[in-house]
């Protein structure tokens, strides 16, 4: 059975992809529970492939699977990226963008993929499947806490959800404020980096903050929730196992 990880800022999150996927998440600060449930399926693992923006950030799931015969395997260390990339320095590029691209490329060619997660990343990859490249933005909590940073005297609201305008009351603005400005980050950089692709090129949205540009944003975007364990998986599949 394969294990995929994915090791974000914020969380921890692994796939098991069996006949029936089963997803394990916990808060990266806190992935005991998570933990505790993949160490009752570690026997079944034959092989597992992550992704980390994070140094050691799946140390623990390493150690763990190491007392079951399986070695982690990192995309960019020990798998390489299958596709082309326009970047001078590929080194700079995170897993996590090009893994994105290269499931969206398998599965609709030409492709626009809008992660939204601590950074707002929009990055194309075209028909050939070379990765162009994109942009990257600061994400929704990454706006509300630089806001909160450089205006102190501003409530600083304990959610994020609302975009009701006129706000009647300053959290409720500060909140609209975020949650709008947020969608239209997405939009504008969708717009720009899109602008490279055909027309018809599929536009794809991911990441931990997706549902909430789903409420409130305008752009026309496929919703894809699992895109970055559909691109290690693709990984997985194109190349054997370094082990």
């Amino acid at each position: 059975m394969l294990l995929t990880l994915d090791r974000g800022n914020t969380s921890l999150d692994m796939m098991l992809h069996a006949p029936e996927a089963q997803r394990l998440r916990a808060p990266a600060g806190a992935p005991a529970p998570a933990l505790a449930a993949l160490a009752a399926l570690a026997p079944s693992v034959t092989r597992a492939v992550g992704s980390t923006v994070v140094v050691g950030g799946l140390d623990e799931v390493a150690t763990l699977l190491a007392a079951h015969g399986v070695r982690v395997e990192l995309a960019g260390v020990d798998l390489p990226c299958p596709l082309p990339l326009a970047y001078p320095d590929p080194g700079t590029l995170g897993t996590d963008r090009w893994l994105c691209a290269l499931a969206a490329h398998r599965a609709h060619g030409a492709a626009l993929v809008v992660q939204c997660g601590t950074a707002i990343t929009v990055d194309a990859v075209d028909v050939g499947g070379r990765f162009l490249g994109g942009a990257i933005a600061p994400g929704l909590r990454a706006m509300a806490a630089g806001l909160a940073g450089a205006a102190p005297a501003l409530p600083r609201p304990a959610v994020l959800r609302a975009a009701t305008v006129p706000g009647v009351t300053s959290p409720a603005c500060v909140e609209a404020g975020i949650v709008l400005a947020f969608c239209g980050a997405v939009e504008r950089l969708a717009r720009d980096v899109g602008a490279a692709l055909p027309a018809a090129a599929a536009r794809l949205l991911t990441g931990g903050d997706a549902e909430l540009y789903r409420q409130h944003g305008r752009a026309r975007l496929q919703h894809a929730p699992d895109l970055l364990h559909r691109g290690l998986r693709c990984l997985a599949a194109t190349t054997g196992s370094s082990s």
